[in-house]
């Protein structure tokens, strides 16, 4: 099926797809190739899209939500002074006992 244009008439979503490699992944993440994959088993970051047996890429638009989402996630937890994590003075203290002085 072609439009006027000569172009396919596939969905706006099949049209815009492009892909990731390892290298980009990391550098738009800023996370090392164990974390990812980490992220991954545990399912928590998008998985690859398999190419051949030992080709691998992302989809850019899944990687770009994802790190949306982490931003999102990140500022609310700033905005809420409930879930910030406070000092710890027992740990202060059992860690200033635990060095060794001269």
């Amino acid at each position: 099926m072609r439009t006027d244009a000569g172009r396919s008439a596939l969905p706006n979503a099949l049209e815009e797809v492009s892909f990731l490699r390892l290298p980009d992944v990391k550098l738009v993440t800023g996370l090392s190739k164990s974390s990812l994959y980490a992220l991954i088993r545990a399912n928590s970051f998008p998985s690859p899209v398999r190419f051949g047996p030992r080709t691998v890429a992302w989809v850019r638009s899944e990687i770009k939500q994802w790190a949306a989402e982490r931003v999102l996630t990140s500022r609310s937890t700033t905005l809420n002074p409930g879930r910030k994590r406070m000092p710890q003075p027992a740990l202060r203290e059992a860690w200033a006992s635990s060095k060794k002085w001269a």
